[in-house]
C-alpha cells in the first residue's frame, strides 16, 4: 500500500509539473482584447496603434493579445465610447468629437488655432488626463479610461486651381470654404467666408467643380484622397487640430489587470504618444515632397500672418469658456491648464527640439 501511495503521489506531482510547464495551470494565461478601430489599417495612426498592440503583446509576454476590428466593423465612431464601456470591445478609439455634449471638457484643444504643433497637442492632452480630475471624471462616467490621446494632425488650407492662396483671414473673404465641424463654421463666417460642409470624400469633386474654393485639410489627406490633383496652393497655417479623441480601455478590464500589467500598458501608451507625434511630423515632410512633385505650391506663413489668424481666432477660445460656464463646468480652469501646458511643451521644443531629435 505504501508503494502504491508513493506512486500515486509521484504521478500527481508529475502531472502538476507538466500542466505548469505548458501553461494550462496558469491563471494568467493569454487574454485577447478586442480593439474597435474607426479607420482603416493604413496611415500614421494605424501604424502607431499596431506598434502599440505589438509592444503590449511583447512586453506582457503574450498574456495580453490584441485583435483588431478595423473600419468601424465592431463599433461605429459615435458608439465607441459607450460600446467600450459596456465591454463590446475592450480597447479602441474613443471619439469625443462625435458627442461633445457628453464629454465637453475633452474639447478644450479643439478650437481653431488653439495650438500649432502635433507633439504639443498630444503631450498637453496626455498630461491633462494624467493629472486633471474633471477630465478624468468625464470618461469614468462611461466606464472607460484614457490610455493615450489621438490627434488629427494640424489643420491646413488648400485652394483650388485658379484660386489665390489663403495667407491671412482677409484672403478668405467671399470664398466658399469646406469646414470640419465644431467652431469652424463660425470662424469662417467671421472671416466673411461662406462655410460649406463636405466630407473629405466629397472635397475632390467640390474643388474640381467649384462647389468650394478652398478646403480645410491635413497633410495625410492629400495622399489618402488624391487631393493634390485638385489643389494648387497649400497654406501651412497650422491652425490647430482635433484632440478630443484617444485610445481608451474598458475600466473594468483595466482594474482586472495586475499592477505589473497596468504598468506595462501605461509605459507602452506613453511611448505611443511620442511615436505617433513623430509619425505625424515625419509624414508631413514626406507628403510635402510628393505634393511638390504633383505641382502643388506650399506657403509657409510669416509671424505677422500667423498673428492675424491668432487674433481672429481668439474670441472662439473665450466663447468655449463661456459655453462651459453655462453648463456649470470649470471651463476657465480647464483652458488655463491647457494653455499653461501648451506653452510649456512649445517652449521645450523651441529650446531643445523634439525628444527624438537627440537620439
Amino acid at each position: 500500500m505504501k508503494k502504491t501511495s508513493m506512486g500515486l503521489t509521484l504521478i500527481y506531482a508529475l502531472g502538476v509539473f507538466c500542466l505548469s510547464l505548458f501553461g494550462f495551470a496558469d491563471a494568467t494565461q493569454a487574454k485577447t482584447f478586442r480593439y474597435a478601430a474607426h479607420g482603416s489599417p493604413k496611415g500614421v495612426r494605424a501604424d502607431a496603434v499596431k506598434w502599440w498592440a505589438k509592444e503590449i503583446e511583447k512586453q506582457t509576454r503574450g498574456k495580453i493579445k490584441i485583435k483588431f476590428f478595423w473600419s468601424g466593423s465592431l463599433l461605429k465612431p459615435g458608439d465607441a465610447m459607450e460600446g467600450i464601456g459596456r465591454g463590446t470591445a475592450n480597447v479602441g478609439g474613443g471619439w469625443g468629437i462625435y458627442h461633445p455634449a457628453k464629454t465637453p471638457l475633452w474639447t478644450v484643444a479643439d478650437p481653431p488655432f488653439s495650438h500649432s504643433d502635433p507633439y504639443v497637442g498630444l503631450k498637453t492632452m496626455q498630461e491633462m488626463y494624467k493629472t486633471y480630475e474633471p477630465m478624468q471624471d468625464e470618461l469614468t462616467k462611461y466606464n472607460v479610461k484614457l490610455l493615450a490621446p489621438f490627434a488629427s494632425g494640424m489643420t491646413q488650407l488648400g485652394t483650388g486651381k485658379g484660386v489665390n492662396p489663403i495667407l491671412t483671414p482677409k484672403d478668405a473673404n467671399g470664398l466658399k470654404v469646406r469646414f470640419a465641424g465644431g467652431q469652424w463654421a463660425k470662424f469662417w463666417q467671421s472671416c466673411q467666408a461662406v462655410p460649406v460642409k463636405l466630407t473629405q470624400g466629397e472635397v475632390y469633386e467640390g474643388l474640381m467643380r467649384g462647389t468650394v474654393d478652398a478646403t480645410q485639410s491635413y497633410f495625410f489627406i492629400l495622399e489618402a484622397y488624391k487631393h493634390w490633383d485638385v489643389i494648387k496652393n497649400y497654406s501651412v497655417v497650422n491652425a490647430g487640430e482635433l484632440c478630443s479623441y484617444g485610445l481608451i480601455i474598458n475600466l473594468d478590464d483595466w482594474k482586472e489587470l495586475s499592477p505589473e500589467l497596468q504598468k506595462i500598458f501605461t509605459k507602452v501608451s506613453d511611448e505611443f504618444v511620442l511615436k505617433y507625434a513623430k509619425g505625424l511630423i515625419d509624414n508631413r515632410k514626406r507628403i510635402r515632397k510628393l505634393g511638390r512633385e504633383k505641382g502643388m505650391v506650399f506657403h509657409d506663413l510669416t509671424k505677422e500672418q500667423m498673428a492675424k489668424w491668432q487674433e481672429k481666432a481668439a474670441p472662439l477660445m473665450a466663447k468655449w469658456v463661456e459655453f462651459m460656464k453655462e453648463k456649470g463646468l470649470p471651463g476657465a480652469e480647464t483652458q488655463a491648464m491647457f494653455i499653461k501646458l501648451r506653452d510649456k511643451y512649445a517652449a521645450e521644443i523651441a529650446e531643445k527640439g523634439y525628444p527624438w531629435d537627440s537620439k
